[in-house]
């Protein structure tokens, strides 16, 4: 089975557990997250050989990201454990007028502004894949330049085998600067995932041939645009190859981190060589499973219960 590399930011998590502002007496509880850190996490849960890469400080949540890694079944031999940098941190309340909770980000001068790539990463990984998203570009020019430079190296002697997630954040900069910080990684990526909204917001269109037309993305490129409840759909170029529908769910009680278990669903059906119609339904049972439990990561399906949900033998009582 093709292994998974995913690079990125993980942060300590604190979220409001009542509805409404950040308040004092306010009830938090805490755990972590970041993008590449539930992508990870959701692979190892489906069973396949995952790394992360990163760094954390070595502060309150440092050891805590690093033992819930290991938990999971994710190697952490290129997680970097800085004494003298923290952690990253983002706290999230319910309040505002959309379902998605608001998050604040405390980021500046964390460990992971100090991230190096190992040399070792490429020969650990053999012939797998890198997954990252465009959070990981967007945290600090030192860090985009050294991530580019070593993907650079990475997709020359492996082409195609790195997927990016938009996964625009708009908090960490306008449309511009976020161009700007896939200018060079996008271009190198077999797969690309990308809300309609991410498309829009950054190019003014969802329009995919539009977006081959203007050089955005490659004919020779994998783009799977997802649109929450209404599914999502796979181009190969600017030729529509499917049309996938959502899972369907009963409720939805936490929307954060369905993407990243979406994307995580089809890299997991890709890595044991599934066509894109069942790597894509795969992921959109993780992303259902995601959406119906509360936190970033932690209602993600195990293996066996989302082969149950797959194949219509899932039992309840």
């Amino acid at each position: 089975m093709t292994p998974i590399l995913t690079i990125g930011e993980v942060m300590g998590l604190l979220t409001c557990e009542a509805s409404g502002p950040l308040m004092r007496g306010s009830v938090m509880t805490s755990s972590v997250a970041g993008s590449e850190f539930n992508v990870a996490v959701a692979l190892a849960r489906l069973n396949v050989p995952t790394w992360f890469a990163g760094a954390v400080g070595h502060d309150v949540f440092g050891p805590i990201i690093e033992r819930t890694l290991r938990a999971e079944g994710v190697d952490t031999r290129f997680l970097n454990v800085l004494a003298d940098c923290p952690t990253g941190l983002m706290i999230k309340e319910h309040y505002g007028l959309q379902l998605e909770p608001r998050v604040h980000y405390y980021r500046r001068k964390t460990a992971m502004h100090q991230w190096v790539p190992a040399t070792a990463m490429e020969s650990a990984l053999g012939d797998g894949w890198v997954h990252l998203s465009g959070i990981s570009l967007m945290i600090d020019p030192g860090v985009r330049q050294r991530l580019e430079s070593w993907l650079m190296g990475w997709t020359d002697r492996h082409p195609r085998s790195l997927s990016v997630d938009l996964n625009v954040r708009r908090r960490l900069g306008e449309a511009s600067a976020w161009k700007e910080g896939l200018k060079n990684t996008l271009p190198r990526a077999g797969l690309i995932f990308a809300g309609r909204r991410d498309l829009r917001e950054l190019w003014g269109t969802d329009d995919v041939a539009v977006l081959v037309a203007d050089a955005v993305i490659g004919s020779d490129q994998v783009v799977i645009i997802t649109d929450g409840g209404r599914g999502s759909q796979l181009y190969e170029g600017a030729d529509l190859g499917e049309t996938v529908a959502a899972w369907p769910t009963a409720h939805v009680v936490d929307p954060v981190g369905a993407g990243d278990g979406f994307a995580a669903g089809v890299l997991a059906g890709r890595a044991r060589k599934w066509g894109w119609r069942e790597s894509i339904r795969l992921g959109s049972i993780v992303g259902a499973f995601a959406v119906s439990h509360s936190g970033d990561w932690e209602g993600y399906p195990r293996w066996d219960d989302a082969m149950a949900i797959l194949q219509s033998q899932w039992v309840d009582r």
